[in-house]
């Protein structure tokens, strides 16, 4: 069963991660430049009583968990620290993309490091840059995209999965923790019209890769050999990403997107923007934290 468990409506909800340290739900809403919160087993209502919420500086594109607590965001054009308990920002290196760019999706890999990209803001050129934050020194990964979404990781590491979205493409590659991106990408699924878009991604604990596909109306779990597995219809037009959590890992948590939708598309799904959770027939990896 799909439950809403926050009405929202985000413009653009992404990026949730759940904190195994504290049991906190976070997402965030993109284009609103929003950062939100709540504790998992405190879900009672759905009116918005019962979670916190943070003005951004800048639109924000994902978060990860950093080391000794907050969050670390691709957040406008660069890399930020954030203290949800403080409400304070403060900048690692704010200017490491284009000025015809923003900072998009980004997750940390098995080792602690945070791989992150932009996206471009007409979405019609390859030009959006991607890093990686490793041990407090940020490099650049050879790739460029229209918009970067994803990535995910293979459990053991040694593989990652990413998104060029308007490709419709599912690339991986081999991975290494300490050098990156170690193979040529290739195609792991390629998306048809009906599909929809592949955005935000996650792996579980078999080795399937999970996927939310904007336009698409449904989250898809695909074998590792790219095979689909399962693919769930969400209530929502465009979902944008997923990530597992609660005690067991069990929970799946997904996010949706309500802008640029027209007023017969907003009709069509009146729940665009809102968040859901579901049970998951297998358990997720817990998120590691990000290593200064």
């Amino acid at each position: 069963m799909i439950q809403k468990i926050w009405e929202g409506p985000a413009l653009l909800g992404e990026s949730p991660l759940w904190d195994h340290r504290t049991g906190f739900l976070y997402w965030v809403d993109i284009e609103n430049s929003k950062l939100y919160w709540q504790k998992v087993d405190g879900w009672q209502k759905v009116d918005g009583s019962d979670y916190s919420s943070m003005d951004l500086p800048a639109p924000v594109g994902s978060i990860a968990l950093w080391h000794d607590g907050g969050l670390i965001a691709a957040m406008g054009q660069g890399l930020f620290l954030i203290a949800p308990d403080l409400g304070t920002v403060t900048p690692i290196a704010p200017e490491l993309a284009d000025d015809n760019c923003l900072m998009n999706d980004g997750k940390a890999d098995r080792a602690g490091n945070f791989i992150f990209g932009a996206k471009h803001l007409r979405e019609c050129a390859p030009v959006a840059g991607s890093w990686r934050y490793q041990s407090g020194q940020i490099s650049p990964m050879e790739q460029k995209f229209i918009v970067f979404n994803g990535p995910a990781f293979s459990p053991a590491g040694d593989r990652i999965y990413f998104a060029n979205s308007p490709t419709q493409q599912i690339m991986t590659a081999s991975y290494s923790p300490t050098e990156g991106i170690t193979s040529q990408p290739e195609v792991f699924v390629q998306l048809t019209g009906k599909d929809g878009y592949p955005d935000g991604m996650t792996v579980d604990s078999e080795g399937y890769l999970w996927n939310a596909q904007w336009d698409g109306w449904a989250i898809t779990r695909y074998r590792p050999d790219g095979i689909i597995d399962q693919k769930i219809d969400m209530p929502v037009q465009r979902p944008t990403s997923l990530c597992f959590g609660g005690e067991d890992l069990k929970t799946l948590f997904v996010t949706s997107a309500s802008t640029r939708l027209s007023p017969k598309e907003l009709a069509e799904n009146p729940d665009a923007g809102a968040l859901f959770q579901l049970d998951a027939p297998v358990a997720g990896l817990p998120e590691k934290t990000i290593i200064q």
